[in-house]
């Protein structure tokens, strides 16, 4: 039965490789027979006179061939049958009609169509029209019958010659594509390991252009979250140093200037709050400083303040100042902590915020039950664990809580803020001390969140036995640095990353020359605009750089100062001292609590100003129109018309153009990579010897590998 099968292979395919020659050879034939009687009836048109009938006729068979096509789209082997009668009683009526020899000798290519379009029929199509012609030569038409008959075997003899070379060669096409495709498949079967092994290699060649297309679609994602982090940084920048400002700003006046609100007496009780509120805000601020350095600087890139350290002292504090957080008989706050705990060396402000980040998030999440804290002395670690009674978290988000910005629940009906920062804050802290961060949770249950810090090895304890006395060492002094921008916070900045170093801030380059007496610094950093000119060449190296400052969007929009948020009473002071003349102030801000934070610095001066307020651009306007001030404090982001078109506006106007501007905003100063490109130059006066030379490039080049690393 298979051999049967497999004999029957050849025929069937020759037989669908023939059809389809049929199928395509019918199309050009009847297109051909379309045209040639096309021809014919141009042709006869010119005769005279014209054979109207034969026209007719002729006509009458085109409409049947061109029916015939459409028949071909349903019936195409009654299509190809019908066609070749047609031809044959094509012939046989023009003969009948016309009588000229010459027709009859349509005989070979209609012979040829037939044989090709079906099997068979040029025999009978021979007989038929020999009979025919015999017909019409015995009834009277003057037909040359022995030369027909001669022409007519000619093309039968010639028609079947080709025909049938033409079926060998199918025939032979066939039998050879058979055979070929028997030989694959016997190749493909002795041939197996090597096919397979080919296939393995595709794939693993498929597998790794998949690799590189997701490691590419992955680096591109990657690139799209540094800059939306970036753009988080930047838009939450305005919304956290706002309140803070308040908070900050308020308090420091309460503190240090309680006569402002008249004469009373804070108790002293109030008056330490009051310093308690100031206190904590600076800390906030500092951390909040470090968290919008995450859109810029690398975490691992912080510096870290190592201080040997009392570990039950520390803990102690740290679980006093959150004791009042879980003020709440629906949560029991449990600490389970040795009493002999070693001291070590940390960060004391680093894990103090750690221990305030998981403490504080077990209790945030946890509606009753208990939040325990247990510290654990392993053999060279000290394993700190927060245990919660709480929702838990669910395992498909377990591997994401410590990505920076991720939140657990993203919908607009969550019932715990945040920025998404805590966790991830929280474990950079922990990798820079040289521990861990692990968590385990049951979703519906709870949640433990542990991290460990190294303990020193034994012989690096041997000074911390009772009877030591501790000697006190000469720390050198840290060497100075010169810093020449107007920007407060540039100094913030370089002094948070660049903690070995001392920086001096000047305001002008005119102070150089007095600063280098007093206090000797081993370099200069000048913090420039892309076109301002360099300084002249003293005998310290000058670094010359673009470091994100308010001196930026000063010289953009042409103002006077820009001072950024949170801004103090001390900077108003030092403003208004440089606008002697200045009587009539109106400061511009959405914000009406930090309006009123300005207002009362500007209050507890000596010199009395006149003082007015509007809270977005379009009144400030207004306001500006009615009766000119002398000087504008202004916010930059304000509903409806924001201080960018503000300033415009008052640029444009004759009127307007010198009033001074203060700017006040909290957006920072560098947006994305794209719109922060600074080059980094460094010269002295005589230039480097070969040695400084050498070291200067150590450095960079070592600064460019690690970066080209990360």
């Amino acid at each position: 039965m298979n051999l049967s099968r497999q004999a029957s292979l050849p025929h069937q395919e020759y037989r669908d490789v023939l059809m389809d020659f049929r199928e395509q050879l019918f199309l050009r034939f009847l297109w051909s027979t379309l045209i040639f009687l096309g021809l014919s009836i141009n042709f006869l048109l010119l005769r005279q006179p014209r054979p109207v009938l034969l026209m007719s006729v002729i006509l009458i068979f085109g409409f049947i061939i061109w029916q015939i096509r459409t028949l071909y789209q349903t019936r195409p082997n009654l299509a190809r049958y019908t066609f070749v009668m047609v031809l044959y009683l094509g012939l046989f009526v023009a003969m009948r009609l016309q009588g000229d020899s010459w027709i009859a000798f349509l005989i070979a290519p209609i012979l040829l169509m037939s044989a090709l379009l079906m099997s068979h029929s040029a025999p009978i199509g021979t007989v038929i029209f020999l009979g025919f012609s015999w017909w019409l030569v015995s009834v009277g038409y003057n037909f040359n019958f022995i030369l027909i008959f001669a022409f007519t075997v000619v093309s039968f003899t010639i028609t079947t010659i080709a025909v049938s070379t033409f079926n060998v060669a199918l025939s032979w096409y066939s039998s050879m594509h058979h055979h070929a495709d028997t030989l694959l498949r016997e190749t493909r079967e002795r041939r197996a390991e090597l096919v397979n092994s080919v296939r393995s290699l595709e794939t693993a060649y498929q597998t790794q252009r998949g690799l590189q297309q997701q490691l590419i679609y992955a680096r591109q994602q990657a690139e799209e979250s540094r800059r939306m982090k970036e753009r988080f940084a930047s838009n939450i920048s305005h919304e956290l140093r706002t309140p803070l400002n308040i908070i900050l700003g308020f308090s420091e006046i309460m503190y240090l200037t309680p006569e402002i609100y008249g004469e009373m007496i804070f108790p002293p009780k109030f008056h330490r709050d009051i310093y308690q509120i100031h206190h904590n805000s600076k800390h906030l601020l500092a951390m909040i400083d470090d968290v919008l350095d995450l859109s810029h600087i690398e975490m691992s890139e912080f510096s870290l303040n190592f201080e040997l350290t009392d570990m039950n002292q520390f803990i102690a504090d740290a679980v006093q100042m959150l004791r009042n957080f879980f003020n709440s008989d629906s949560v029991e706050f449990i600490t389970i902590i040795p009493d002999d705990l070693p001291s070590i060396e940390i960060d004391r402000t680093r894990i103090r915020q750690v221990l305030i980040n998981l403490l504080t998030n077990a209790r945030r999440f946890t509606d009753k039950g208990q939040v325990i804290l247990r510290v654990i002395c392993e053999e060279d670690v000290l394993r700190f664990s927060v245990e919660d009674t709480g929702k838990g978290i669910a395992s498909d988000k377990l591997n994401l809580i410590f990505e920076e910005f991720y939140q657990v629940d993203y919908s607009l009906s969550r019932q715990h803020g945040g920025a998404g920062l805590g966790l991830a804050i929280t474990k950079q802290f922990v990798t820079a001390h040289y521990g861990t961060l692990e968590v385990e949770s049951t979703y519906g249950q709870g949640s433990i969140f542990s991290f460990t810090l190294p303990i020193p090895a034994q012989n690096d304890l041997d000074y911390l036995h009772l009877d030591y006395k501790p000697v006190t060492i000469q720390v050198p002094e840290k060497a100075t640095i010169l810093l020449i921008d107007v920007d407060p916070h540039s100094i913030s900045l370089l002094t948070r990353h660049l903690s070995a170093f001392k920086f001096v801030s000047l305001k002008s380059i005119d102070e150089i020359i007095q600063a280098l007496l007093e206090h000797l610094p081993i370099a200069i950093i000048h913090n420039k605009l892309p076109m301002q000119p360099s300084l002249s060449s003293v005998d310290i190296p000058i670094i010359e750089c673009s470091l994100p400052s308010s001196q930026w969007l000063s010289h953009e929009l042409n103002i006077e100062f820009s001072l950024a948020k949170p801004v103090t009473p001390q900077q108003i002071k030092e403003v208004l001292q440089q606008y002697e003349s200045v009587n009539n102030i109106l400061l511009v801000d959405d914000e009406i609590g930090f309006v009123q934070l300005i207002q009362r610095s500007i209050e507890g001066l000596d010199k009395p100003y006149t003082i007015r307020r509007a809270y977005d651009g379009l009144q400030a306007y207004d306001i500006i129109q009615t009766d000119a001030p002398d000087l504008i404090f202004l916010d930059l982001s304000m509903p409806e018309m924001d201080g960018f078109e503000l300033i415009n506006a008052l640029q444009d106007d004759i009127r307007y153009q010198d009033i001074p501007i203060i700017l006040l905003t909290a957006t920072q100063y560098i947006q994305s990579d794209t719109d922060w490109l600074s080059q980094l130059e460094i010269h002295q006066q005589g230039g480097f010897n070969f040695s400084q030379l050498i070291q200067y490039l150590k450095a960079l080049l070592n600064v460019k590998h690690k970066v080209r690393a990360s």
